[in-house]
This record gives C-alpha cells, structure tokens and sequence, in this order.
C-alpha cells in the first residue's frame, strides 16, 4: 500500500512535470504541477513522522529524498512541526504554522504602523501567497539552500528556462495551496486556544482542534488524506493513505461528534479569516476564542459566524 501510494506520487509528479514542458508552461499544466507538489509534501510529511514507511530508516531516506523536491530541508522540518503536535493549543508556546496571531484588541491598541503592516500582509488576497513564497522560497535560505537549488537547476538544464520559470510558478502555487491548507486545519470557529499546558489535552487538540474536511475525488487524490486532520493530531502513525478509511469506520461508530467538520462554504468563509474576535485568545470562564475577518470581507459574510 505505501509502495503503491509512493509510486503514485511519483507518476503524478512527473507527468505533470512532462504535460509542463510539453505544454509550453500552460496555466492549466501549473495547476496540475502545484497540486502533485502538495501530494509530494504531504508524502515528506507522513515519511517525518516515520509514519508511510514500517521502518524508520525506510521513511528517514524518503524524507531525505523528497525535501529536494518541496522546497524544504527534513531537519528543519521535523523541529518546527514536532513542537506543533507536541504543544499545539496551548498559547504559551510559540507556534510557527498558526497563520493568526493577533486578537483585534491587540491591534487596536498595536502602534500605527504595525497595525497597517498586519492589514496589508494578513488581507487573504495577499497572504496566502506572500507565505507560500516565504515559508518555501525565502525563509531560512543556510538551511533550505541545497533543498531549493537542486531540482530547479535539474529543470533548467534539461528542460529549459521557459519550463524552469513555469515551474517555479507551479511551485510557488503549491505551496501556497500548502499555506491554506495549514490554515483551514486549526482556523475555523470555534478554535482550540487553551491558556496553559495544564489545560491542554492531546484528544481535545486533536478532536476539537483539528478540522475534518472531506474532499471529493479528484481532489482527495492530492490531498492524500491531509484533510482527516483530526486523526492525524489524535496518532501521527496513521499514514495519509489510510487516513480516509480510519475516518469512515470511525464515522461508523459515532466518534465525530465533537469533531469540527467543515463543509465547502465554512471552508471559504474560514480562509478570510485574520484575527481573533475581540480581546480572546484563549478559552476562559467567559468562553471560547473566535476567529473574525476584516472588513469588508465580514460584510461580505466571508467569516464563519
């Protein structure tokens, strides 16, 4: 099954590379690219949490292999997402793959120029992707160089510029697909913000905090099983490939009830989301947080209410 999954991802990545370069770099040809890199990532991902492979030096040396080709070095990974699964919810710990992190008072009360800086970086139209481009093309480039350069340059030098900047673009949209697709897992009402450690609970992080978003075929191809969320905080061992099943039995037996599922419209209310409602970040005696949107997409009913 992993083998069969693995080969998949790899047909897909390079018969989107080929129908590019065929293609002349056709809008659609960089579509079909972006959505085989996010299966790519998702593929490292499962493989850094030694979870595709039985045998952890069999996922070791796919995550090793794959992070030439997402843009992202393997070790700076696994630091920056063990410490998500490990403290995701409490709000004492420093989360880099939360996409919000001011409440409305805060910026009020913020100075001018950081409130107009927020405005403009965290507006959905742009954020989305400004962060692909930063999360996977600028940030940490001692870390990320190697990861970044190999396989473009392979591109460039056998399948030419015009198919080299065709695919940088594939690659930018990825992962700014990616970006949204962080966001939607732990940003739709009503979060999981807890103040402490002592709050906190791996089942309710992962049942309440993580979103169940199922997705029709083709898509669900490319997601490869990313968007059962809730099962994959609950036991990172779950691989992406079994991750639909799992959530069909356990939807036969009644366990989503407390599982935050999202529908297509929740989906794109949720991903106009930019800050937390009011002053709350955390749970307390007066409630839960709520994410809200600005203006005008709260006008415009683009805010899961």
């Amino acid at each position: 099954e992993a083998w069969a999954s693995l080969a998949l991802t790899a047909t897909l990545y390079v018969g989107s590379l080929a129908v590019l370069h065929l293609s002349g770099g056709h809008w659609a040809a960089i579509i079909l690219l972006a959505f085989a890199l996010v299966r790519a990532f998702i593929v490292f991902h499962d493989a850094a949490h030694s979870s595709f492979f039985e045998k952890p030096e069999h996922n070791k040396t796919l995550g090793q292999v794959l992070q030439f080709f997402i843009n992202y070095s393997l070790d700076e990974w696994n630091t920056v997402h063990n410490s998500h699964h490990a403290h995701f919810g409490d709000v004492t710990v420093k989360d880099s793959s939360l996409t919000i992190w001011f409440s409305e008072k805060e910026l009020e009360n913020a100075p001018w120029y950081l409130w107009l800086a927020h405005r403009i970086i965290r507006d959905p139209i742009f954020f989305y992707p400004l962060a692909g481009l930063f999360v996977f093309f600028l940030n940490k480039p001692a870390q990320h160089f190697p990861y970044r350069t190999l396989v473009p340059f392979l591109v460039w030098y056998f399948l030419g510029m015009q198919t080299l900047c065709a695919y940088f673009l594939a690659a930018w949209l990825g992962g700014s697909l990616g970006v949204a697709c962080f966001h939607l897992q732990h940003h739709c009402n009503s979060p999981y913000r807890v103040p402490d450690d002592s709050s906190r609970t791996h089942l309710d992080a992962a049942i309440v905090g993580s979103t169940r978003i199922p997705l029709a075929w083709p898509l669900s191809v490319f997601s490869f099983g990313i968007e059962y969320h809730h099962i994959h905080h609950f036991d990172i061992r779950v691989p992406g490939y079994r991750l639909e099943r799992c959530d069909a039995e356990g939807e036969a037996a009644g366990l989503w009830t407390r599982v935050n599922t999202v529908d297509w419209v929740r989906a794109i209310k949720s991903l106009c989301h930019s800050q937390f409602d009011g002053s709350s970040k955390a749970s307390d005696a007066g409630g839960t947080p709520r994410f809200s949107s600005f203006w005008p997409y709260s006008a415009l009913g683009l805010q899961d209410d």
